[in-house]
């Protein structure tokens, strides 16, 4: 093949193959622009905090099953569904039971008493209206990617102002996520087209994956072929492009923001995980791995305590495991939470204390070392789409796992391998631009962000005014040759 035939053949599939894609890729780059401040829906905190009740305990501890005794749990916790007090337990095997506190009962608790709870956080919004129960889920389309969706969560509409859309777990009364008008409406031209995450399509998570990879993979051959156009092109004297009008805002966009195009268009096909490049061991960010389990028949004296002695003002009880040692973390009626140990007295963390646990426990060398943290570090930080707690202590496992704990109760915030941490740098630095603290901040994101994107949008913009010409002229040149030949 000659060099005129090569470069025939590299324009020629440049071409299509772009006028195959530029909407779509029009689309990625338009939707990341409006992700930039608008991401996906999530529940307000305040608001989910105060979904819960007070406790209203029961008398006494009820007959539990007979399997609670033997089974080994890493946590648990107390909150109200409802006018329920339910003690919802998370089994070694990531099993999720939850035991009605007045009867022993297990099972979901019903979605009257669900309601309620969707009814108080919409509530403590200053929301009105009266949950409308609009049943059970697991894929429904803003609920494809939440945590505990296997067991289904009750749905509640309301007919109020901003057309609420509340989701609570039948297991903890917890509200996983909550929608509004406003909020559903950025969606669909953000986060939804972005991920390719129309439910239709992204509750079937194998085929999701595939077609992403397939279409990103496409991209990055397209960007990858302009670019080599692009360059083969460049004149070295002005205009730097033979080109006019929009095949010239395309050659000089392609030119300078090309690269870019092609970081984002890879980054985005990365976060796939193609062939597991960057896949997590499963076994190394489970909590239990910090958390350790105990028996049933350990937890019983403590839920003993709790009933019998708990002041009236608790709004939820959480279980906190270090190591297999047992401390309570309750959150008061005014929001604030405190530790305490399992005879519920004031029990304050200590470093040198952690410390001493984890290594004992196995998870830390005995020269490994706990660190405070009141700010953001390289993997701990918040996002748009999520909100980290501070102060947190981080650790280092034996095998580089990073994890961090919450600095007044021990609990677990998360951990951190290192596939997770290498995806950090090379993959969502890289497409979320976020390297750095300043570079989250809004205004960053207003004026290095947003133009860059622009930048790379001009590229696929001006791809789609090029295919709408080139199309035209092909259906006409098809139009005058049916005339000569009929």
């Amino acid at each position: 093949m000659t060099r005129k035939t090569l470069l025939r053949t590299l324009y020629l599939v440049h071409r299509w193959l772009g006028i195959s894609l530029c909407l779509l890729m029009s689309s990625w780059c338009a939707s990341g622009l409006v992700m930039l401040w608008h991401t996906w829906p999530r529940p307000d905190e305040n608001g989910q905090q105060r979904a819960h009740s007070v406790l209203v305990w029961p008398d006494r501890v009820p007959v539990l099953p007979a399997a609670f005794y033997t089974t080994r749990f890493q946590s648990f916790r107390i909150g109200m569904i409802g006018q329920v007090p339910v003690l919802t337990l998370y089994a070694q095997d990531g099993a999720v039971t939850a035991v009605d506190l007045r009867t022993g009962h297990t099972g979901a608790v019903n979605d009257v008493e669900s309601g309620i709870n969707a009814g108080r956080y919409v509530q403590a919004l200053g929301g009105q209206g009266a949950p409308q129960f609009d049943g059970l889920t697991t894929d429904d389309q803003w609920v494809l990617n939440t945590h505990g969706r296997a067991e289904g969560f009750a749905r509640f509409r309301f007919q109020n102002a901003a057309h609420d859309v509340v989701y609570v777990s039948r297991f903890t009364g917890d509200v996983v996520q909550a929608t509004t008008e406003q909020s559903r409406f950025w969606a669909w031209i953000g986060a939804i087209p972005h991920w390719l995450y129309p439910a239709v399509l992204r509750k079937h998570p194998f085929v999701w994956q595939e077609v992403v990879i397939v279409l990103s993979g496409a991209g990055v051959f397209l960007t990858v072929t302009g670019l080599w156009v692009g360059v083969l092109r460049v004149r070295g004297r002005w205009p730097f492009s033979p080109y006019r009008r929009w095949h010239f805002v395309h050659h000089v966009s392609g030119t300078v923001f090309g690269s870019l195009a092609l970081v984002w268009i890879t980054t985005g096909l990365l976060t796939m995980n193609p062939a597991g490049v960057f896949q997590s061991d499963p076994e190394k960010i489970k909590p239990v791995r910090i958390t350790g389990t105990v028996l049933g028949q350990d937890l019983v004296p403590v839920l003993r305590q709790i009933i019998e002695i708990a002041p009236p003002e608790w709004r939820s009880v959480h279980s906190v495991l270090v190591g297999r040692k047992i401390f309570l973390s309750v959150m008061k009626a005014d929001g604030h939470w405190v530790r305490l140990d399992k005879a519920l007295q004031p029990s304050s963390l200590r470093l040198t204390d952690m410390e001493r646990g984890l290594q004992e426990f196995g998870l830390m060398a005995p020269t490994q070392k706990l660190t405070f943290l009141t700010k953001a570090d390289a993997y701990y930080f918040n996002k748009d789409t999520r909100t980290r707690h501070f102060p947190v202590l981080r650790g280092i496992a034996r095998d580089g796992t990073y994890f961090y704990l919450n600095a007044e109760t021990g609990e677990v915030e998360v951990l951190i391998d290192s596939s997770a941490q290498r995806s950090r740098w090379f993959v969502y630095g890289l497409h979320d631009m976020d390297f750095w603290a300043w570079l989250r901040h809004p205004l960053a994101r207003w004026s290095v962000v947003a133009p860059l994107l622009c930048g790379v949008l001009a590229i696929f913009l001006s791809a789609v005014m090029i295919s709408v010409h080139r199309l035209r002229r092909h259906r006409q040149s098809s139009a005058v040759q049916r005339v000569k030949q009929g």
